[in-house]
């Protein structure tokens, strides 16, 4: 009987030890997933942040660039910055095509940085330059100067609904709802 009993007990004591130790690593295995879990999103938040730091100047060197794109598209500054004195209207007109175009692809890398939205107005306002450039272009037969073809461009920019300055506006109007 005392085999029996000592059988017994050693059977609860064992019993007892493995509920213990089950329960333990259960706990334990809890705990440990728990503390990862933690771990890991300290480090997205570390990472979110940093990614924040990064981006937020390239973000907003974007939106510089892309504003000083469209005012380097308004038709003062591109004749100032286009105009020869020995240049024909019509070679006025293609120079100021060219730098339209050679500084919008040099700015295409900008479009990472704002919304479509905001890249679709940048697009509209180049077109529409484009096309007031190419419209006032004169006839063959016309004889028409730069600075008379110059002075049709501006009076064309003020008579009509102006992409770059709807672009400009959507562009600051974006960077303060981003960056409030």
């Amino acid at each position: 009987m005392e085999t029996a009993a000592f059988a017994l007990i050693t059977l609860v004591f064992l019993a007892t030890v493995w509920m213990f130790g089950y329960y333990f690593r259960q706990q334990t295995k809890e705990f440990v997933t728990n503390e990862q879990k933690k771990t890991l999103l300290e480090i997205q938040k570390i990472s979110e942040s940093e990614t924040r730091k990064v981006v937020t100047p390239i973000q907003l060197q974007a939106y510089e660039r892309l504003v000083l794109f469209l005012e380097r598209m308004k038709p003062d500054n591109l004749v100032l910055r286009c105009y020869q004195p020995d240049m024909n209207t019509r070679l006025l007109r293609d120079v100021m095509i060219q730098n339209i175009r050679d500084e919008y692809e040099h700015n295409l890398s900008q479009q990472l940085y704002v919304s479509s939205q905001a890249w679709v107005y940048i697009k509209n306002a180049k077109e529409e330059i484009i096309n007031i450039l190419n419209s006032l272009v004169p006839k063959d037969d016309e004889q028409l100067t730069p600075t008379q073809y110059a002075g049709m461009l501006f009076e064309k920019m003020q008579t009509q609904n102006n992409q770059i300055e709807l672009a400009q506006e959507y562009l600051k109007n974006e960077i303060q709802e981003r960056f409030k």
